[in-house]
């Protein structure tokens, strides 16, 4: 997948009434220098949202910084939340604490006016050399008044956007939060516990404003909130749109919605992500998960049924043995017919209740293995042996997209280009996520393996 950067959209949406606003895509574009030097920013914002990324987070802020030390540079996102003590000592001038579309707004009309940053609730700034946090900023009630994400100032990059098998694909929020309390989850600490909706009418205009026919929602857990579901599905045929969809759902609304998924499934429905987490009952109970096994078979029972395709996670835990590595492969084979499973190693991320509850037990304060691909926990079989296990775990799955199975399969669907690029995703990530290669990657220095992997064009100074 390669999505679309829809929370810097929705928070450049929120400040183009009063500034000049772009954004840049490194992932796309790594020319950060010449941006710089073309755009003449005031004020650069930065986006860390995952753990493994901090580090060209950090090299962005010193780029920026070196290019024009009068620049107000700022990050947000979840990590940045949930550990914003991390940027103490960088070339942060502040970090955005939570949703960012009013704080944004507010920090850089203070910033502007030469007022007090003190005044900017949701706000951790630095101040004399030293770091100010104010008080929490109430969150926005009405999600309508948020504006419509500002698609066009990413809309050079809009056919290298992608989905699973599609391309180019859009993301679109219906809801924000989560009722449910994973221990190993911090969207919900990132949104308090709370769950507010858009409107039905509002989700049906952002849907509209956007020219791709496939479309992720970035709900964390879709038909949380049945009856506003069925109020989109009812706007959604009203208005006669014709997307595909993909949602990610939980297996137990499944059980509980199926007619409404069967709604869902004849407006484009075309593919759920369901977080399965585990085929042990005492594992899901020592996740905070509030499922059953049963369920997860039934949900899968049901969306057979449906005839609806899906892909689910599992999580891998560093106590596994063989026997529960070869457990798993068994019963995803036996119970699914289900495109690239994601085997997640168990990683208490910042800001989580798993990180409370097992921070003395991490082997390592390298965020770069904090990726769900490294083990930053003691493994009851050794890391070489667990790598082992773990690598063969998924290329037990992934040789589909490198067997004339796989081809002959994209050729009927008709998806040959998009079969062909994950071709070469696959091979990479076996290539690169080979157990010798996991292994490595633990003696490496903090930054070190990012470091490779960030552009040249932007390290250049």
């Amino acid at each position: 997948m390669l999505l679309e950067p829809l929370g810097l959209e929705m928070i450049g949406a929120s400040l183009q009434s009063e500034h000049q606003v772009d954004i840049l895509d490194m992932r796309l574009e790594p020319s950060l220098r010449r941006k710089v030097a073309q755009f003449k920013p005031d004020a650069v914002g930065v986006a860390s949202s995952f753990t493994a990324d901090v580090y060209n987070v950090f090299r962005v802020l010193d780029i920026v910084k070196e290019y024009n030390p009068h620049i107000f540079s700022f990050v947000g996102g979840q990590h940045a939340t949930m550990a914003h003590a991390d940027f103490i000592g960088r070339k942060a001038d502040a970090v955005v604490l939570g949703e960012g579309e009013l704080t944004v707004r507010e920090l850089l009309d203070c910033w502007e006016h030469y007022r007090p940053l003190k005044e900017v609730s949701g706000l951790a700034f630095r101040h004399d050399g030293s770091w100010i946090t104010n008080t929490p900023r109430r969150l926005i009630q009405d999600l309508d008044e948020v504006p419509l994400p500002a698609r066009s100032l990413v809309s050079k990059y809009l056919p290298n956007y992608h989905l699973i098998w599609q391309q180019p694909g859009a993301l679109v929020e219906t809801t924000r939060g989560c009722p449910h309390r994973c221990k190993f989850c911090s969207v919900w600490k990132f949104w308090r516990g709370s769950l507010r909706s858009r409107s039905p009418e509002r989700i049906v205009e952002d849907l509209s404003q956007t020219e791709c026919e496939d479309v992720l929602f970035t709900d964390d857990s879709a038909l949380s909130n049945p009856a506003c579901s069925e109020n989109i599905v009812d706007a959604i045929k009203k208005a006669g749109l014709r997307k595909r969809y993909i949602m990610q759902v939980r297996a137990d609304s499944i059980v509980n919605c199926r007619d409404l998924l069967s709604r869902w499934k004849d407006v484009g429905l075309d593919c759920v992500f369901v977080g399965f987490e585990s085929i042990k009952q005492q594992e899901l109970d020592n996740y905070g998960k509030r499922l059953t096994v049963d369920c997860c078979e039934e949900a899968i029972t049901i969306l057979h049924e449906l005839g609806l395709s899906f892909t689910g996670s599992f999580i891998i835990s560093p106590d596994f043995e063989k026997e529960d590595f070869a457990a798993l492969r068994c019963f995803v084979r036996k119970h699914m017919k289900m495109s690239m499973p994601t085997f997640p190693i168990l990683t208490p991320l910042p800001g989580t209740v798993l990180y409370k509850e097992r921070a003395a037990e991490i082997i390592s304060d390298n965020y770069e293995l904090y990726d769900l691909l490294h083990s930053i926990l003691p493994t009851r079989l050794g890391l070489n042996k667990f790598y082992k296990q773990f690598v063969r775990l998924h290329t037990s799955y992934y040789y589909v997209y490198i067997t004339p199975i796989g081809f002959k399969k994209a050729l009927s669907r008709g998806n040959l280009r998009e079969f062909l690029s994950q071709a070469l995703k696959a091979i990479s990530m076996l290539l690169n996520n080979h157990p010798w290669a996991l292994l490595k990657h633990h003696k490496l220095p903090p930054g070190q393996r990012s470091m490779n992997g960030f552009p040249k064009q932007a390290r250049r100074i």
